[in-house]
């Protein structure tokens, strides 16, 4: 594979230098012996870590400060896998197999009549300034997008990402990113121009019902803009704003109880209202609140529309959040949008993807970035300025993509 590396300015100290032991493998439903799709693995009771790809595969640098802890390897849903780091060598190839959680009902919460999925949902929506941080932190993590015609990798970009977020008090774009390394396909940059910028103007591209959202910021910026709980007072494209998400035209139904990390929690069914005669929307959801606190670890959203005799997925919505120091911050973020393009040459259709997975949280004393260090949030990821660090990615965190570019 080629790869285009932009190269301007020189970066700070990159911590990924300091791992010595790597580690791959596999995340696996022991049932089935299916990956686990976004699993999260890394050191037990600390912010560092990385996260699986779909089908549950992993690379992971495990830093030399915590050689004498262990390695967890975690999903909503599973029991926790646990090993010493102390028993792993160089190089070792895992196949970690995670149990499905048995789920022990409570039978308070189940006989409670007063315990209704809309009421969890609005208190969830309350208790989002408590649940989640108030004040400054920083997330630092692997951010990727790609574009898919049919059912082939076109186009690839990858950054290892920095996010000074002001905390939950203050809107998301007063956060302040820094790129640390950067490297993309070498046609990405004529991907990009031929079928993602403008897309809220672009009368080439075809949508099988509605008008394309406006395209905010750049590529990174536009993705955290979709965030629901991140964003909770505004309305962000499709879901609208979570505030006054359980009074919107949904069908609620709490659909079982689980446990995670030892913390009851309801799974909710999310549907279109069966009092609209909504034959051509179909949306699919699930929302995970803990119980003793309504925090919201996981949300997943999709919006299918149908067209004549043609039913696809439009947009889809996948995010988590997990508990640190008693506040919840974001795990990993991934959104995709599906499209028809229609030019003079050519009618194709088109999935283009971004995510984010945090590989490490810092809540307190962390060093701000230098104004030459921040990113312009609204100029492609591609024409920023980032300097060239040789060896950085073979020793950095981050996902796997499920098939190789061919460029």
């Amino acid at each position: 594979m080629k790869w285009l590396l932009s190269s301007i300015f020189i970066l700070f100290a990159i911590t990924a230098f300091s791992q010595e032991l790597r580690i791959t493998g596999t995340i696996k439903n022991a049932s089935d012996q299916t990956g686990v799709s976004f699993a999260h693995i890394g050191i037990c009771g600390k912010t560092v870590g990385t996260v699986a790809n779909e089908k549950g595969e992993f690379f992971f640098n495990i830093p030399i400060y915590v050689r004498n802890d262990s390695l967890c390897a975690t999903a909503i849903g599973f029991e926790t896998f646990t090993i010493a780091v102390s028993a792993l060598k160089n190089g070792q190839v895992l196949d970690i197999q995670l149990k499905p959680m048995t789920n022990i009902l409570d039978e308070v919460l189940i006989r409670d009549d007063k315990i209704t999925a809309e009421r969890i949902i609005r208190k969830a929506a309350q208790q989002i300034k408590k649940n989640y941080p108030a004040q400054a932190f920083l997330l630092q993590g692997y951010y990727r997008d790609y574009l898919k015609k049919g059912n082939e990798y076109i186009s690839f970009l990858e950054g290892a990402i920095s996010i000074l977020d002001p905390g939950f008090k203050r809107p998301e774009n007063k956060s302040v990113i820094s790129i640390q390394q950067l490297r993309f396909s070498e046609k990405y940059p004529v991907h990009f121009s031929n079928y993602i910028k403008d897309l809220e103007s672009d009368t080439n591209k075809i949508l099988i019902h509605g008008i394309s959202p406006s395209f905010r910021g750049n590529e990174l910026s536009n993705m955290r803009y979709h965030d629901p709980i991140r964003n909770s007072q505004y309305a962000v494209p499709f879901i609208g704003d979570f505030a006054t998400f359980a009074d919107r035209n949904y069908t609620f139904e709490i659909d079982y109880y689980t446990y995670i990390d030892g913390k009851e929690v309801y799974v909710i069914d999310i549907a279109p209202s069966k009092k609209y005669n909504y034959t051509h929307v179909d949306i699919k959801g699930k929302l995970f609140i803990r119980v003793d606190d309504y925090a919201i670890l996981k949300f997943s959203y999709e919006y299918h529309v149908t067209r004549r005799d043609e039913k696809r997925k439009w947009y889809e919505l996948n995010l988590e959040y997990r508990d640190v120091e008693g506040k919840m911050y974001l795990k990993y973020i991934s959104y995709v949008n599906y499209f028809k393009i229609l030019t003079n040459n050519e009618i194709a259709e088109m999935s283009l993807f971004r995510e984010f997975f945090v590989n490490d949280i810092h809540t307190r004393n962390f060093q701000t970035f230098s104004k030459s260090e921040q990113i312009n949030p609204d100029v492609p990821l591609f024409k920023q300025a980032v300097a060239v660090v040789p060896g950085f990615w073979e020793s950095y965190n981050r996902l796997l993509l499920e098939q190789p570019l061919k460029e």
